[in-house]
């Protein structure tokens, strides 16, 4: 999933982190940036699954964050190392 995200446009990555449904992707992206990554940093899979908690609100704050991000830097990386 990293890779496929990454490898977007970023107009599309912009419209899949809309905050209604960017939560899923935020979480999604961390959890998986985890599992496939090299690196084990295990602040983001606790970030990542608690994105994935909708009455804690993190995953709407971090999907605002990462559309912030992708739209400066055209990637997410606060926290998805």
């Amino acid at each position: 999933m990293v890779k496929w995200f990454d490898g977007l446009d970023q107009v599309v990555k912009i419209i899949l982190l809309i905050p209604i449904w960017g939560w899923l992707i935020s979480a999604l992206y961390r959890i998986f940036k985890y599992v496939e990554g090299e690196n084990k940093n295990n602040i983001t899979l606790v970030i990542g699954i608690l994105c994935l908690l909708p009455f804690l609100c993190i995953g709407f704050v971090f999907s605002i964050i990462d559309l912030v991000m992708v739209i400066t830097t055209n990637k997410i990386s606060l926290l998805a190392d």
